[in-house]
Formats: C-alpha cells, structure tokens, sequence
C-alpha cells in the first residue's frame, strides 16, 4: 500500500480500517461500511473529489457533489461532510460552469442538511431555471439556454434524464407542482413514454432517453408504429427516470402512466451483463435512479429492495465499485462507487 493511501485509511480510524483494510473479517459482511470507506479514502486533502481516470474529472466539479449525495448522514462520515461542504461553498457560479444540470441538481439535494451550501443552491436554482427549453419544457446537458425559436443543436435538444434531474433538483428547491416551471416540463417527460398513444404493440409504459434520436436510446429502436412513428424499446433506468418524473410532476400513484411504468419496473429483472431492459453501461446510474424513485414511489419498493445484495456481488475487493463498460463513465470507480453507495443507502 503507498504511503499517502496507509495515510489516508488513517485518518478514517477506527470506523474506517474496520472495513478497509483487505484482511478484516468484517470486510465481507458489510459493502456498505467497505464502498463507504473506499470512497472517504479518496477524498482529496482540500475536501474535494478527483478521478485519475478522466481529466474532465480532476478540477474537482464533476465528481464533488455527486460523491456528497452519496456519503450518508452518519457520525462516520461527519468529517468528511464537513470538508466537501467548505470546499463547495468556497466555489460560487464556477462549479456551475460544467455540467449544470447534473451538479446544481446535486448541490440542491444536499442544501437541506448541509446548510453551508444554501448560498450555492441560490446559484444552483437560478441555473436551473436559466435552461429550461421554452419550447419542450424539458432540460438537455448544454451549457446556455437554448433559443427561442430556430433549430435546437443536438446538445440543446431535451433529454430524460436531465429533465428528470432538474425537476428533482428544482422540488428540492421549493417549487410546487403546480409551479408553471414543473408543469411545462410534464408534457416533455410524457413524450418519453411508451403510453397511450393507441398501439398497443409498443406501450408497454416503460420510458426512454429521447424523442426521435434513436442513437442516444440505450435499448435502440423498436419498430415503426401504424401512424408511421419511430418507437423506442423501453429500459430501465430511463423508466426508473421517467416514473420519477411523474410523481415529482404531482402525477398520483394510481394515475395511469404512473401505474403503467411502476407495472413495467416490477417485471424488470437485473441484469447487471447488460441486456435490452438493462444496457451494461449504465449498471450503477440504473441503480441508483430505482433506488430514488422508490423512496416517492413505494410501488416499486421490492425492486429496490433487492438492488443492496446485488450491488454486493458487484463489489470490487478493495470496497469500490467499477463498470467495464466506459460509455457513461461508470469504469471510473469514483463514479461507479458513488451511484452504487446512494443506491444501496436510499
């Protein structure tokens, strides 16, 4: 072991050697304590997150919030809490600059128990705001506004995934579901679903990425429907997503397109190899996105509640977690560890 790792497990003692340290008999019987442990040992000295696997990822930004939201609210992790919160507090519209949608989602997450953070998540909240598509309703991962009128890059066009993370971030924030904001994305996020459009062939309820671009639909493109529409498969973590979406929308649990995409994740089976429900390059945001959606939709809480032991099997001997597949950047073991902790913590 180099000497900065030994040092680094150090300052976790004794909480963190329990689980750290390859030989301890505990190691096996706990992947919650061991990932939580891997994931405080990689914390840089000022309190921020950095990956050695991609340089978009050594400034700190992109790794930071998400590894916040994943460190649950025990004395254990008080430390650590309290260094990523100065140094995010420290950062203002910078940290916004990459990545907007993912981290001001983030950051609004964690403003209620940390509330160093709540100059930030003003920043945050305005940010989100700053990028919803007047046109859709829906959010994209561009770094500005997309216009008004004309035609929408690929970057501006709106995306699931992104909407579904700023309605989070923005409900977080305070907004109603009856606020004009959330309800202009609710027809966006219905776009996404295989639901009532009267071919029966393709509504099975489950959701996907984004309207007609089939390279950016995880589970590829299902056939034609009799109206001459391109049909998407639907996959999990988009229906995960979706479904999400919904309830955040003020959808109730007994409202049709809920019930449809919660019947749709109860028949889902993991499948951590990758398969059409499960693309393998997105096990741990997969995860992850079940296990949020459970905690406001109890529909699906038997499918979250088996993702702990399967996320266990997955776990790497050192405490992390890490996805072959590159795609999504889940084989940075930052990334992959943090979307796996969350989902087995949620």
């Amino acid at each position: 072991m180099k000497r900065s790792a030994f040092l680094r497990l150090m300052a976790l003692a004794p909480w963190g050697l329990r689980y750290a340290l390859a030989g301890d008999a505990g190691a096996c019987a706990d992947p919650l304590g061991r990932g939580i442990a891997w994931l405080i040992s990689r914390q840089s000295p000022d309190g921020a997150w950095r990956s050695d696997s991609y340089g978009a990822f050594r400034d700190g930004r992109a790794l930071t919030p998400l590894a916040l939201r994943a460190l649950p609210l025990r004395s254990e992790t008080e430390h650590a809490r309290k260094r990523v919160c100065e140094w995010l507090a420290g950062q203002g519209q910078w940290l916004f600059d990459e990545y907007p949608v993912h981290l001001a989602s983030e950051i609004l997450g964690s403003a209620r128990p940390c509330p160093e953070l709540r100059s930030l998540a003003e920043i945050a909240r305005g940010r989100l705001l700053s990028l919803q598509c007047p046109r859709t309703g829906g959010w994209s991962y561009a770094l500005t506004a997309p216009p008004a009128d004309g035609p929408l890059s690929p970057m501006h066009q709106a995306n699931l995934a992104a909407t579904t993370m700023a309605i989070e971030g923005l409900r977080a924030a305070g907004l109603q579901v009856d606020d004009a904001v959330i309800q202009r994305a609710l027809p966006f996020v219905y776009a996404c679903q295989n639901q009532a459009s009267g071919n029966d062939a393709f509504d099975d309820g489950g959701f996907f990425e984004i309207p007609d671009d089939p390279a950016r639909n995880k589970a590829g493109t299902a056939g034609t429907d009799r109206s001459g529409k391109v049909r998407y498969f639907s996959y999990a973590s988009a229906t995960a997503d979706g479904l999400r979406a919904l309830r955040l929308c003020g959808e109730v649990g007994d409202a049709p397109r809920v019930a449809a995409a919660a019947l749709w994740l109860k028949h889902f089976k993991w499948d951590a190899a990758g398969g059409k429900d499960s693309p393998a390059d997105l096990i741990y945001y997969t995860a992850r996105s079940i296990a949020r959606t459970a905690r406001i939709c109890p529909e699906i809480a038997g499918v979250a509640a088996a993702l702990p032991r399967l996320l266990a099997a997955s776990q790497e001997a050192d405490g992390s977690w890490r996805n072959k597949a590159g795609e999504m950047r889940e084989d940075c073991p930052e990334v992959a560890t943090a979307l796996a902790l969350e989902a087995i913590c949620s």
